[in-house]
């Protein structure tokens, strides 16, 4: 889990592929995702870095990248610097 807090040291400060689903706990599509994203996130360990970020509790980097809706997964790829800027939109499929 991440948040306004650890974001930018979590993602930022490592060179590893990071996918990151921005989502909203009352949101059913997000809720819809969370056993896919969890099984990704198993089958990919070693990888890609997954996370998630609540981007309705917290609206530093949702509204940053220009998330308005969600779930909305964006990924940053391998190496250094990475930056708000630098992240891109996964619009791939939802299932594992």
């Amino acid at each position: 889990m991440l948040d306004d807090s650890n974001f930018d040291s979590t993602i930022y400060g490592s060179k590893d592929i990071w996918m990151v689903e921005f989502y909203a706990p009352w949101c059913g599509h997000c809720k819809a995702l969370e056993p896919e994203w969890n099984e990704a996130a198993t089958a990919l360990k070693g990888q890609i870095k997954m996370a998630k970020y609540d981007a309705d509790s917290n609206k530093g980097k949702g509204s940053a990248m220009g998330v308005n809706g969600f779930p909305t997964i964006k990924y940053w790829d391998y190496g250094l610097p990475k930056s708000d800027r630098d992240a891109k939109p996964y619009d791939g499929a939802r299932n594992a």
